[in-house]
């Protein structure tokens, strides 16, 4: 159940795959079937650390009903694209506002590593287990792994983060996963 916007959660939906070119009109004409709260206002574009759009907004709607029926544009398309539609909240919206984009905190030393693109019975200790192989190339440092996911309802996860105690082993893991990458 999602609380209205007194009950600090609101009523948002999280949208990815848009066109690096969109605008708020045209995020409000593919929603046009939807009460966006405060129009142009209500529509949070996510951009990355160098300012340039990500492809992906917030949309922050007026009721419950409204966030049903933005859900219903799943996958329908834009332009070119289709775009995904999932439910957010402003908890999460604010979070990834605050550390997204251009004044965001410096990530590239935070000492994690994010995973994106993780399959969809992805579980903890299978992400355990591919990293496994690592440690012999590193020194011997206590790896504690601790695995946050964000969860939307009825999806399973859609980001990770990976802690790390020492940057080092974050920096030796990044290396690995884009070897890995390169192999694939």
């Amino acid at each position: 159940m999602m609380l209205g916007a007194e009950g600090g959660e609101g009523f948002v939906v999280k949208v990815r795959g848009l066109p690096w070119s969109c605008s708020a009109d045209e995020v409000q004409r593919f929603f046009s079937d939807c009460k966006i709260q405060n129009g142009a206002q209500g529509i949070r574009f996510i951009y990355t650390r160098e300012g340039r759009p990500s492809g992906e907004a917030f949309v922050e709607l007026e009721s419950e009903d409204e966030v049903k029926l933005a859900l219903k544009k799943d996958r329908e398309t834009m332009g070119h694209r289709y775009v995904e539609v999932f439910k957010s909240n402003n908890v999460e919206m604010d979070w990834v506002l605050k550390h997204t984009g251009p004044n965001s905190p410096d990530t590239a030393n935070d000492g994690f590593v994010r995973l994106r693109g993780l399959p969809f019975g992805c579980s903890k200790e299978e992400i355990v287990q591919f990293f496994s192989g690592i440690l012999k190339y590193l020194r011997a440092v206590e790896l504690k792994l601790e695995l946050i996911m964000i969860h939307h309802e009825n999806l399973w996860p859609c980001s990770g983060q990976v802690p790390m105690t020492d940057l080092g082993l974050a920096e030796g893991i990044t290396a690995l996963a884009e070897e890995l990458a390169l192999r694939g």
